[in-house]
């Protein structure tokens, strides 16, 4: 697997709503480094840090990471690591995102092989079973409807698949999206050149421009995993979950 895959970790230190997030501290740490050592952990391939603002690089370089300097002009994740994962030459490559502290290995491997398993399909990415009833409306919990195949049909911020009151099937749940993703190399290639599609600018959800193109995405079920961190208030949110999982 090593030598077939690169994971590249886009970490963007000018976010809108959180700016410097990535080197936020987390329990010691900055929030980026939790990503950076559970992808290390999964031992799926080399690991990059991308980033287009030099205090990042040089925070991630300080505790170990190969970290390299990215355009400021890349206009999404992907295209970061796009950028990042020229030349490497890996069969995929792997997104994981900077503010995800809580990712892990299990999980990486797991959305990995369901790519590699799953031929027919260019994109693997993961999901988990929605437990809390609140995040079923929440429109900052993506949701994702799948066949039965684990194929995506649709993501959106909104409750799919609907759940019609005069349904006979009860009980079926819904799947939060985790916004990790593992490309086939060609299909990375493919992404970035397309623009964004219709049904991308209306849910601000980049995913929806592969299906809507063409390009068929494997879902893998995964346990669930701890908070991202979007603005600073998820840092207490991430500090009481750490201290819940220690009990």
């Amino acid at each position: 697997m090593a030598e077939r895959c690169l994971i590249v970790i886009p970490a963007r230190y000018g976010s809108q709503r959180f700016p410097g997030k990535v080197l936020a501290d987390l329990a010691g740490k900055p929030v980026v480094r939790w990503c950076w050592e559970a992808a290390v952990k999964a031992g799926l391939g080399p690991v990059i840090i991308a980033t287009e603002h030099r205090k990042v690089l040089e925070a991630c370089r300080a505790f170990g990471a190969k970290a390299v300097l990215t355009s400021p002009r890349c206009q999404s994740g992907t295209d970061r690591v796009h950028e990042a994962a020229r030349g490497a030459g890996a069969e995929f490559v792997i997104n994981i995102q900077g503010d995800e502290p809580f990712m892990k290995a299990a999980v990486l491997k797991k959305a990995f092989l369901k790519l590699r398993n799953s031929p027919d399909c260019q994109i693997g990415t993961a999901c988990t079973k929605i437990t809390e009833k609140a995040d079923i409306a929440d429109p900052n919990c993506v949701k994702v409807a799948m066949n039965r195949d684990g194929r995506a049909l649709y993501f959106s911020r909104c409750p799919v698949p609907f759940h019609h009151e005069l349904s006979d099937l009860k009980g079926l749940p819904y799947y939060r999206h985790y916004g990790l993703y593992i490309y086939r190399r060609e299909a990375l290639e493919r992404f970035v050149r397309l623009k964004p599609s219709p049904l991308e600018r209306l849910e601000r959800l980049e995913q929806l421009r592969a299906l809507e193109n063409g390009l068929r995405i494997a879902v893998a079920e995964v346990p669930a995993l701890g908070p991202a961190i979007d603005v600073p208030a998820d840092l207490g949110a991430a500090a009481r979950y750490m201290s819940k999982a220690r009990r």
